[in-house]
């Protein structure tokens, strides 16, 4: 008999309120994600974990907790499950964190991108590779 996959989501919203980089719409934008991927993916809601920035929220989108979702989405899936990484909030690009082989040699313009927690504490594509 076959299990039935998992379909697993974290999404994160940072408005960045009170801050002179305040967003209006990322945290609108998470709760329509997780609308869409419960009403039209199928998505059971207790696999879907939401991180903002909300005034009154119970978890905030800093950088360690952002990890750490991840981590716990990760651990959580099995050989063939689904899973889903959704952010809406600043993203910025950083000097690369290791170098990179492309040809020749790495063009000086070169930059790694990074999304920025409502702590600032930059999150690179570099979190969950091996290596």
């Amino acid at each position: 008999m076959e299990t039935k996959k998992k379909m697993l989501a974290t999404l994160v919203g940072c408005n960045y309120a009170g801050t002179r980089y305040e967003l209006r719409g990322c945290i609108n934008d998470v709760l329509a994600m997780r609308d869409v991927l419960v009403a039209r993916f199928s998505f059971a809601p207790a696999d879907i974990t939401v991180l903002t920035d909300d005034r009154g929220a119970a978890v905030l989108p800093t950088g360690a907790n952002i990890k750490r979702a991840l981590a716990e989405m990760v651990a959580r899936a099995a050989s063939g499950d689904g899973l889903f990484f959704h952010y809406s909030g600043h993203g910025t690009l950083i000097p690369p964190v290791k170098p990179h082989h492309h040809g020749h040699g790495r063009d000086a313009r070169e930059r790694d991108e990074a999304i920025v927690p409502c702590d600032f504490n930059l999150i690179t594509g570099n979190v969950h590779r091996n290596g």
